[in-house]
């Protein structure tokens, strides 16, 4: 039988102060919970966050090896992987079960199975995420690459436009260092119309000072898939990160997307692995019922 009413929580992610960072909702459903995939959807689009998670415990979850099923819906379609509402639901899990002893398991449709590690020294969650390596245009291609970009960041000079390259899930642009990424204006239409799913990433290096220690700045803009601007994208530094690194060489990297709410991660890149380490803050916004 469907549940009539649902405990939620809302948390703000890669942040540590509230209003920052990036909101998801989250709900723990039992395993025979009987919502369809479409009241998922609606309720996705009840909260219209960026992302809604929803967790299912599995047949082998235990306390002291924690593991769910964990999907996420934005307001218009689910999405195939997430990390801000990732980092959300161990945030769920370690202040409402205190008695689950990450890391904390979980089992995605498309991305398979993904972990959250909590460091309590430092009230800090560690995503492992599959890593997204972006890929060069064809020799061919670069022009036409180059002035898709333009078209959708047209207020960026063309010659610091250094760089456009696909991912698994749309493109990344690189941009000169002396492009103040968070100031970029963009073009909501044209991204929709050439990327109609996924995402298209800007990126540039920040020289890191006192109040902002970050190498990396992004912005990310999903505008095909109803979400104009993400605040803070986990899966976005699955491409971000290697993309750097593979220019600068080493495994670490500070990163911050730079929206106006901003968000901050620390990233390692396991190379030999394939994977990506995420680090970063949650902070609990609010809590209610949902009623169905």
């Amino acid at each position: 039988m469907s549940p009539t009413q649902l405990v939620y929580n809302v948390f703000d992610a890669f942040t540590a102060k509230r209003f920052r960072g990036n909101p998801a909702a989250v709900m723990v459903l039992e395993p025979d919970h009987g919502l369809s995939d479409e009241v998922l959807q609606f309720i996705g689009r009840e909260f219209n966050l960026s992302e809604t998670a929803f967790l299912v415990p599995l047949e082998d979850h235990r306390e002291d090896a924690p593991h769910f099923s964990l999907r996420w819906f934005t307001p218009h379609h689910e999405a195939p992987l997430c990390g801000h509402a990732t980092l959300a639901a161990a945030c769920h899990l370690r202040f409402n079960y205190p008695e689950l002893q990450p890391p904390y398991r979980f089992a995605s449709r498309v991305s398979g199975e993904l972990k959250v590690a909590y460091h309590a020294d430092q009230d800090l969650y560690e995503l492992d995420f599959p890593v997204d390596i972006p890929v060069a245009f064809a020799e061919a291609e670069v022009a036409a690459g180059l002035e898709m970009a333009r078209t959708w960041f047209p207020k960026i000079a063309p010659a610091d436009i250094k760089a456009v390259c696909r991912t698994g899930r749309g493109y990344l642009v690189e941009v000169a260092g002396t492009v103040n990424v968070s100031a970029v204006v963009h073009d909501s239409v044209a991204i929709a119309r050439d990327v109609p799913i996924g995402q298209c990433v800007l990126t540039g290096p920040h020289e890191p000072t006192a109040e902002d220690p970050s190498q990396i700045h992004s912005r990310m803009f999903a505008c095909g898939s109803g979400i104009d601007e993400d605040p803070v994208t986990g899966s976005a530094h699955t491409r971000i990160v290697p993309y750097w690194l593979n220019k600068w060489g080493g495994n670490e990297v500070k990163c911050r997307q730079v929206s106006a709410r901003v968000g901050e991660l620390d990233t390692v890149w396991l190379r030999d692995e394939g994977r990506v380490l995420l680090r970063g803050h949650g902070v609990k916004v609010a809590e209610g019922v949902l009623f169905l």
